[in-house]
């Protein structure tokens, strides 16, 4: 995903709103057309205040592109699917919540996916995670990939290796160790779980 800048200037020179091209709401075109938005190549960037921006004391959180993310091979559920976008939320909130992350750059939001988590999440709920970590540096629950298999799974730091255990009791835990643990790739920490619940 190109950075905000970027992203301004790449819809000016396709004559589209940024807001359309980055997060695919509203009209594709400004009010005044196309022809309108496509201007004499210039030195000078017009500003685009159409995005609602975060205020004073918010972070704009964006969803995390997870097969772009974690490269090519990657095997995710047939499934899959990003339940939210992109959200704002209140810092004062995430430090209620007990949530420190390594810095707020780094906060990205997925979607959870299977069953093998339904203690703590379910299949479609919206996770935050940290993707400054990783390493598992303690224990948690992490967004890894194994052999090239996308997990969202609690791991435990053992001796000579790291015990994956889902919350799911159905699922039984097991041991990476020695070469294997060649195979594990770290790619977030998971920190929040929003689980939905229908009423």
């Amino acid at each position: 995903m190109p950075e905000k800048d970027n992203m301004r200037l790449i819809a000016r020179v396709l004559g589209v709103r940024a807001e359309w091209l980055e997060y695919g709401h509203g009209d594709m075109h400004s009010s005044a057309g196309a022809e309108g938005a496509v201007e004499k190549e210039s030195n000078v960037i017009a500003a685009d205040f159409s995005q609602k921006r975060a205020r004073d004391g918010e972070i704009d959180i964006p969803h995390y592109d997870v097969r772009a993310a974690m490269g090519a091979g990657q095997v995710l559920p047939s499934d899959y699917i990003e339940t939210i976008r992109h959200v704002t939320l209140s810092l004062e909130f995430l430090r209620s919540q007990g949530v420190s992350c390594t810095q707020p750059d780094n906060l990205c939001m997925i979607t959870g996916f299977g069953e093998s988590m339904n203690k703590t999440f379910t299949s479609g709920d919206p996770l935050i995670i940290d993707k400054g970590v990783t390493s598992v540096v303690t224990d948690g629950v992490y967004l890894f990939t194994l052999s090239g298999a996308l997990f969202v799974k609690r791991l435990q730091i053992i001796p000579g290796g790291i015990r994956v255990i889902s919350d799911n009791d159905a699922y039984p835990p097991y041991d990476i160790t020695g070469t294997d643990l060649k195979n594990l790739t770290i790619h977030a920490r998971v920190l929040l779980a929003w689980r939905s619940q229908r009423l």
